[in-house]
């Protein structure tokens, strides 16, 4: 036993003696034993990675698959506007037209379809509360003229719910052409306490582009302006570039977004799909300039003043309403990011511990 010993290296004293004996008790070889016994002095020396990419061959379970997986990031998905939606004209009517028939001897029940966040904040007087999920259970409904109001920016969602609420039973009912902002303006002494620019956040103009409607977009940024046109969420011809130089930059940025405005106005046409118009600027002046350009467009009582009138502004808002892009291109972008990285995360297949079903 003691040459055996001496084979495995040098001699580590009663360890090495210690080991011997546990070796032989245990059926082992001693130089099997005095392996154990070695101080952690002399480590084995390290292994260099085939490939810094590929999984360690020593692996187990799913950890290899999970350390073969990718890590790089994805290119962002950009929203893009989907194709203009021929809207169901037996469904929609003219907001002038549901106001006069509210004063009319059999009066139509008003039904606010928006989402609950939108009734909360601005309740409309006389008007039931329903989801249109909902709508197919209010047998009540069926014989009686029913008027939809809705977003403004949901046409699709609308348009679909009509088609099929008509089928089942619904034949008076209909929704009113540019939700709940036409139906308002379109009541008396409305249309001036309401702006025509509405305030658009980020989020919901995203979702907007997919309701099949026909956007305008007044770029006043410069950022978007020199961003890639894989990144525009409309294609270029939809696409109207405002730029300024020299003094007095912003009166001239406000000038020039209002001409572009009724510029686009006067031209616009009837269509069988929804229209809308959205300007959008660099983050930092957004606020300031939404202001300014809305107290261009402001709408005037007397003719010898500049503006519009009450009367036409409430046609503008029917025709081709017009919303302002809160933040900016910069919101607009750091809202796709944001998208991308939840989706990103909700999409990760999580992986089971080692040893689990």
């Amino acid at each position: 036993m003691a040459a055996k010993t001496m084979a495995c290296g040098p001699r580590w004293g009663v360890h090495a003696a210690l080991a011997v004996l546990v070796g032989a008790a245990l059926g082992g070889t001693a130089c099997d034993a005095a392996a154990w016994s070695r101080p952690a002095t002399a480590p084995p020396p390290l292994v260099e990675a085939e490939s810094a990419s590929a999984p360690s061959k020593e692996l187990g379970c799913s950890a290899a698959q999970y350390a073969a997986q990718t890590t790089e990031t994805p290119a962002l998905a950009w929203p893009v506007q989907t194709a203009p939606l021929a809207l169901d004209q037996a469904c929609w009517v003219n907001a002038a037209e549901a106001a006069a028939s509210v004063q009319s001897a059999q009066p139509p029940t008003l039904v606010d379809v928006r989402p609950r966040s939108l009734q909360r904040a601005a309740p409309i007087a006389r008007a039931l509360e329903l989801e249109l999920s909902d709508m197919a259970s209010k047998r009540f409904l069926q014989q009686t003229p029913v008027v939809l109001l809705g977003s403004g920016l949901d046409s699709a969602e609308v348009d679909q719910a009509c088609r099929q609420l008509r089928q089942q039973g619904f034949v008076q009912l209909q929704a009113v052409r540019g939700g709940v902002r036409a139906w308002q303006a379109a009541q008396a002494g409305t249309a001036g306490s309401q702006p025509l620019l509405q305030p658009l956040d980020a989020q919901t103009w995203i979702a907007a582009l997919g309701q099949g409607m026909h956007w305008t977009v007044i770029s006043a940024s410069e950022a978007m302006q020199h961003a890639p046109q894989a990144q525009w969420p409309v294609p270029p011809e939809q696409l109207v570039a405002v730029r300024v130089e020299g003094k007095e930059r912003d009166a001239k940025l406000v000038a020039a977004i209002a001409r572009a405005y009724q510029d686009r106005l006067k031209h616009v046409r009837h269509a069988g799909y929804a229209q809308a118009l959205v300007v959008i600027t660099d983050g930092v002046v957004s606020d300031a300039l939404r202001a300014q350009v809305e107290s261009t467009l402001a709408p005037s009582t007397d003719a010898s003043k500049a503006g519009r009138s009450t009367s036409e502004t409430s046609a503008a808002m029917v025709t081709l309403p017009a919303y302002w892009l809160d933040g900016g291109w910069q919101a607009y972008a750091q809202q796709v990011a944001q998208t991308a990285a939840i989706q990103q995360t909700a999409n990760h297949r999580l992986q089971a511990p080692c040893g689990r079903i």
